[in-house]
């Protein structure tokens, strides 16, 4: 007589946890890499152990999956940057750490993870400076993706009373501390505004907000820098002896450092769209920003 199989008597969860042992019988049918990208740094500037660079020097770009799309409709997770990082950790698994891309391949990534989960046409609104005419348009994002950006301003240091200064890309924390900067400026202009308060009230979270901006305006100008090396030759690398320095310094090194990065991100290239208005015909050139905003506003 035949034995019944082995798995007969067994309850449901008892079989769900055997299976979960075994490969996967989907995992054939699992997200898999869509496109490769290029970063612009070449992997220069990422922290040692946050990026696993391939021998092709390609990075594979998975889809979106389901988990990130829920993550991208979650307001606080969007606000603090970790919607952006898991999303970014998921479908791009070369990256260990999203949180130290350098601000130079931001735009890389996304827009690769964008032509992965939802192809290489992009819609946007462009209003036409002859007539006003609003309209949707089409653009082929491949285009941004093989851009050169020119890092060379970063290879060479500037003087400061003798200090040698050298900058370098501010990584994707950086970047969201910045962004947080602009929430608090935009509270601080509404409490301004406030008739409600009294002015005790308003100053005392005028100092608060206050505070928290040159927090993060210290943080940013930190972060940019990639060492110092004194009139004597020591190399200083160390956060907290840079913090302190620029804690501790005059405002002149502040308008140094701001000024050799407008100067470095003015030679990188512009992201500009040509349209037809489809109205008056006028063609016409209107800069493309692709940050975190419209991401996720195709995405939701």
């Amino acid at each position: 007589m035949a034995q019944p199989p082995e798995n007969f008597s067994m309850t449901p969860e008892q079989i769900a946890q055997m299976q979960s042992k075994q490969d996967n019988p989907l995992s054939n049918y699992l997200r898999q890499p869509a496109i490769y990208i290029k970063l612009p740094s070449n992997g220069k500037y990422w922290y040692p152990g946050t990026l696993e660079m391939p021998v092709s020097g390609e990075l594979p770009v998975l889809p979106m999956s389901t988990k990130d799309e829920i993550m991208l409709n979650t307001p606080d997770a969007l606000l603090n940057g970790e919607a952006v990082v898991s999303m970014i950790q998921s479908c791009i698994p070369n990256i260990r750490n999203a949180w130290a891309i350098p601000s130079v391949d931001l735009d890389t990534i996304l827009i690769g993870i964008r032509i992965a989960s939802y192809g290489e046409q992009m819609e946007y609104t462009s209003k036409c400076p002859k007539c006003e005419n609003t309209d949707n348009y089409e653009i082929d994002l491949r285009q941004f993706l093989d851009m050169p950006v020119d890092l060379s301003g970063y290879e060479n240091a500037f003087d400061y009373k003798g200090i040698g200064v050298w900058l370098k890309p501010i990584d994707y924390d950086s970047m969201n501390k910045q962004n947080l900067e602009q929430f608090e400026q935009q509270r601080l202009i509404t409490m301004v505004n406030d008739t409600t308060l009294d002015e005790a009230e308003k100053q005392r979270r005028f100092q608060e907000i206050f505070k928290i901006l040159t927090q993060y305006t210290v943080q940013n100008v930190v972060g940019s820098i990639e060492k110092l090396v004194s009139p004597e030759g020591v190399i200083v690398l160390d956060y907290n002896h840079i913090l302190e320095f620029v804690e501790n310094s005059e405002r002149s090194f502040y308008t140094h450092v701001k000024d050799k990065l407008t100067e470095i991100k003015n030679n990188f290239p512009d992201k500009t769209v040509t349209t037809t208005c489809d109205s008056c015909k006028e063609q016409y050139a209107t800069p493309f920003t692709f940050d975190q905003s419209n991401f996720f506003a195709f995405a939701s």
